[in-house]
């Protein structure tokens, strides 16, 4: 006899299961309000400073974020004009000038990066928990075989971020070491959690006992090194090569039938076949998060005005590889971590990543002095893995508190923004707090 627990769950694994995404640009339309929504907030931050310029910023910031992503999935292109047209009368009433950034602070720190950081985690710590109600499009829920989608993106993102600013630390093994200790504990203190309170877990992600933690903790161990040895060049070339080798894997040795199969989850190894096959790929993607990390870190490579023209044809370059492996080899895949995944995911990264390095050239020319980044995605950048494991604690305990499946609007909505401004506020009061101390 099933109990009501097991039932939800059950509910909640069939809802998110069987799903074959939608195109790569509605993908990329989803999280666009975000840019023109993060200059509208740095502009209001300005105008109000305060406790309740910190408010404007959130609600600015999340809403849009949420309505993409959830009852207005259908018209994300109108929510990107609006927001642009918002950013622009914003920019033209207020006239923004001199303001404080945090980030101005530290040398090694790019401010169109940071954007780029906050903005994605932000978009994933929403979309964890979205994705647990009706509102949030079935075209956005991880793909079950091949496909683009939202959520695909989330981890790969996070993984890519992580390589960009992996090359800026200091040469330390110990402390890679004692990284991939802390994630691996993560890793089995969320799979303990999850199987204790019959969680709902969607087995065909990673594996019967994997999880992202576990992949984050590997690719770490496993490329860091390697990353602050090689060139941006030679990132590039390892990535490739990997990239290659993992392909003829899936293909000649049957790796990506053998992985979609429906074989038995009998031993460790066929238990958890997608993480141990796609973590190939994930390696490659970690190694180009290092390599675009290098090449935008090198200011020797941008002569004056050319950092945007740069990023563009490197993002024009990437998209040219995606269409020739899309129509040439195979689509993305994310339980194999294909080629296509791999490119996808970089230009996803790319595109979000020369729009904020274009806010920077044009306001730092426009509005000299003006910081253009939000102060709530300076405080979610201070402290990612954070914000992400409080937002994984967070929607656990609202799944398990209510059956969001059930939940109808405007219910659905006040719960995700609230939820989401509720760990935004968390990391504003940490980030003040540094802030502080920096300053006494």
């Amino acid at each position: 006899m099933l109990n009501n627990s097991t039932l939800v769950r059950e509910a909640h694994e069939a809802f998110v299961t069987g799903h074959n995404g939608s195109a790569p640009h509605d993908i990329i339309l989803a999280v666009y309000p975000a840019i023109p929504a993060s200059i509208t907030a740095a502009v209001a931050g300005q105008r109000f400073p305060g406790l309740f310029g910190l408010f404007l910023e959130c609600i600015l910031l999340v809403v849009p974020l949420t309505l993409s992503f959830t009852h207005l999935s259908n018209y994300t292109l109108e929510l990107s004009a609006l927001m642009l047209g918002t950013a622009g009368i914003a920019v033209f009433f207020i006239r923004p000038t001199v303001s404080a950034c945090t980030v101005d602070s530290n040398p090694r720190r790019l401010k169109y990066l940071t954007s780029v950081r906050g903005q994605l985690n932000l978009v994933t710590v929403i979309a964890i928990l979205a994705i647990d109600f009706r509102c949030f499009p079935r075209r956005f829920i991880k793909t079950e075989e091949y496909g683009y989608s939202l959520m695909d993106v989330g981890a790969a993102g996070f993984v890519i971020n992580n390589g960009i600013v992996e090359g800026r630390k200091r040469p330390s093994y110990k402390s890679v070491a004692r990284d991939g200790a802390i994630l691996t504990a993560l890793g089995f203190l969320r799979l303990f959690l999850i199987k204790a309170s019959n969680y709902q877990h969607h087995v065909t992600e990673y594996g019967l006992h994997a999880n992202f933690f576990f992949t984050l903790a590997f690719v770490k161990l496993a490329c860091s090194w390697w990353i602050w040895r090689l060139s941006c060049f030679q990132s590039f070339l390892c990535s490739i090569l990997i990239s290659i080798c993992h392909q003829a894997y899936l293909v000649l040795g049957n790796g990506a039938a053998w992985t979609l199969s429906d074989a038995p989850r009998d031993t460790l190894l066929t238990a958890n076949r997608e993480w141990i096959v796609a973590l190939a790929g994930y390696s490659s993607i970690y190694l180009i998060g290092a390599a675009i990390g290098d090449y935008i870190f090198n200011k020797s490579n941008f002569g004056h005005g050319r950092k945007s023209s740069s990023l563009v044809a490197i993002t024009l370059t990437a998209v040219g590889i995606l269409v020739m492996l899309h129509y040439f080899v195979d689509l993305p895949s994310r339980r194999l971590g294909n080629p296509t995944f791999i490119y996808f995911c970089v230009c996803f990264l790319l595109i979000v990543l020369i729009h904020y390095a274009l806010i920077e050239e044009v306001f730092s020319r426009v509005f000299p002095g003006f910081c253009f980044v939000p102060i709530t995605f300076q405080a979610i950048n201070q402290q990612p893995l954070l914000i992400f494991l409080l937002a994984n604690l967070m929607t656990g305990l609202i799944n398990k508190s209510v059956n969001t499946l059930d939940i109808t609007y405007p219910y659905d909505l006040l719960i995700i923004n609230g939820y989401t401004m509720g760990l935004v506020s968390v990391m504003l009061y940490l980030h003040s707090g540094n802030t502080k101390e920096k300053k006494l």
